[in-house]
């Protein structure tokens, strides 16, 4: 019974979090999680950590940890080393031929991994995952990329750490308590200099043993649906405003929206707020360090009955930007 609290709690959180996946506040600071199209998109290869402890205090509440790597093949800017003018994006809109010079995309390639991992209570998941994407201009400021992904989940209970009545209980010692999973996703990516909009959806493969025969419990992979989107308001040549939303929906019909609001100032600092629906708000904050190293945290408020046991998440992102001549300090493309 050492779990039972948390794992109740946690079975009636799951319908308002719409998904198995891992939650992510700062998803924004990479959307490549979400959307295998995102691949590629920048000039440089970007190399991403995360962590977040979720319900702070409570008893084996969820821990997650990732990874992520991905990088362009055949870009026609990410070896260009910049002129005087050209490493700030703020500036840079100001002046109509390196702007021209900057947004102006060829079809390219992206390449990407990510592995993460997680634990809640008695479960223990991880997965990895690779991608490939396709990057191609519409117009000389409007790109679309479509991206897939594919990988394996586990799924890993501790029995020893559960205590029943019933011997042979089918929840605990069934397949559901040991679980490997194929993953297909796929996504597409519409953006140009000043907004974004992306699709994609994830899990979408079906396995055999989704099914029991005998009726017995069901474990398989929901399908989950995300859509996100953004806009970037240049208000001064050092100060940017970037509203942004993302709607995630599961197989069952769960839906659940993030709004957020980020605001950059000189491309040095910036500082937001989230709003997630039915579930918490959010400060956050964030420094790009050098062109080669940002970090960024968030505080979250739970909102709803779960406050009542535990108030608080925490999340860390650090970013690393390699093979980076042009010195970019803020993403060009994604923010």
């Amino acid at each position: 019974m050492k779990y039972f609290y948390f794992i109740a709690i946690f079975c009636l959180a799951l319908p308002a979090l719409a998904q198995q996946r891992p939650q992510h506040t700062q998803y924004f600071q990479n959307n490549y999680l979400l959307n295998p199209a995102v691949a590629g998109i920048e000039s440089f290869a970007d190399v991403r950590f995360g962590y977040r402890n979720q319900w702070t205090g409570m008893e084996g509440a969820p821990v997650t940890f990732y990874a992520s790597a991905q990088t362009a093949i055949g870009k026609n800017d990410r070896n260009i080393v910049p002129t005087r003018g050209q490493k700030s994006y703020f500036k840079s809109t100001k002046q109509t031929a390196n702007r021209n010079n900057r947004f102006h995309v060829q079809p390219h390639h992206g390449i990407g991994a990510v592995a993460q991992m997680g634990r809640a209570g008695l479960l223990t998941t991880a997965s990895m995952n690779v991608s490939y994407a396709y990057h191609l201009p519409i117009t000389r400021t409007l790109n679309l990329s479509s991206g897939i992904t594919t990988g394996m989940v586990q799924y890993r209970l501790n029995r020893n750490g559960v205590k029943v009545q019933t011997d042979n209980d089918p929840f605990i010692y069934g397949d559901f308590g040991n679980l490997n999973k194929l993953d297909l996703g796929i996504g597409m990516w519409l953006y140009s200099r000043d907004f974004y909009v992306g699709l994609s959806a994830i899990q979408l493969l079906k396995s055999k043993n989704d099914v029991d025969i005998n009726d017995g419990p069901k474990a398989s992979l929901q399908p989950h649906f995300y859509a996100t989107g953004a806009y970037r308001f240049l208000f001064s040549d050092m100060v940017a405003f970037t509203p942004s939303v993302m709607i995630k929906m599961a197989d069952q019909g769960t839906t659940a929206a993030d709004v957020n609001a980020k605001l950059i100032y000189g491309q040095r600092f910036w500082a937001g707020l989230s709003y997630r629906h039915q579930d918490a708000t959010s400060a956050m904050a964030g420094f790009y360090l050098t062109p080669m190293i940002d970090l960024s945290y968030s505080y979250d408020f739970t909102t709803s009955e779960l406050r009542r046991v535990s108030a608080t998440s925490h999340e860390v992102v650090v970013g690393i930007k390699l093979s980076n001549p042009q010195k970019v300090l803020c993403p060009t493309w994604v923010w």
